[in-house]
């Protein structure tokens, strides 16, 4: 009998995408875990036990994804939940004109979410849940980095209108986005560990401080949950209040 959870997680070995993956495990899903670095994913797969397994893959290649999912699709029993992490933070000014830096964000920000999205689609159950995990960034905009803005502001518009697209509504599925805005994880060091930055940050949040992994984690959970079955094309912020003042 297939898993009633079965939950596949990108970009999953650090941050945001690691505590979901172990939140979800502990909520009682079966959770795929992700991402490109061999040690966290071993690590990762020690912390699941039984409740996970792990899925070497970079969401940027192309053929590795086509290959990830064609051999998932042969395990027979689907997914219920897809949560769509894996990204990039920082690029150059694009009056840098940095070609390199901003194939790399766009191939893992955008493309690679649109094409894991893509695969990922035939082996989704009826009534199966996605997840993209976009940023405050994409609402508000973000001085400095208006690549990675960009990008996030490309995944809400992309979530919100596939998810409630006919042919997904013809079999339950449901498309929201979550939205952070400042969280500590390893991505967000160079800003936690500058006094200066961390202050700056936090004044511009109504709750004065920066959030959790954990808390991103718990909006997730809800939207693979049953708790929000009627729930579609949305975008929950988890930022403190950051982008409604």
């Amino acid at each position: 009998m297939p898993t009633r959870f079965k939950t596949l997680v990108t970009g999953a070995t650090s941050g945001i995408g690691r505590g979901t993956a172990l939140h979800l495990a502990a909520q009682g899903h079966y959770v795929i875990v992700a991402g490109q670095n061999p040690a966290r994913l071993a690590d990762l797969s020690r912390a699941l036990g039984r409740d996970g397994e792990t899925l070497k893959l970079d969401v940027a290649d192309l053929d590795a994804v086509a290959t990830a999912f064609g051999g998932l699709g042969r395990q027979g029993d689907g997914l219920s939940g897809l949560v769509i992490n894996a990204g990039v933070s920082h690029a150059p000014d694009p009056a840098e004109l940095d070609l390199p830096a901003y194939d790399r964000l766009m191939n893992i920000n955008v493309r690679g979410a649109v094409m894991t999205c893509a695969h990922a689609l035939p082996l989704l159950r009826n009534g199966a849940s996605i997840v993209f995990i976009g940023s405050v960034a994409g609402r508000r905009g973000q001085p400095g980095n208006a690549l990675y803005a960009g990008s996030k502001g490309f995944i809400r518009a992309f979530a919100r209108t596939l998810g409630t697209a006919p042919d997904i509504m013809e079999r339950g599925i449901r498309v929201n986005v979550v939205s952070p805005g400042p969280i500590e994880t390893p991505m967000t060091e160079h800003a936690t560990n500058n006094p200066e930055i961390r202050a700056y940050v936090e004044g511009m949040v109504p709750m004065r401080r920066w959030g959790h992994a954990s808390e991103v984690a718990a909006a997730v959970a809800f939207f693979l949950s049953d708790a929000a079955s009627f729930t579609t094309g949305a975008d929950l912020t988890v930022d403190g209040g950051m982008s409604h003042v």
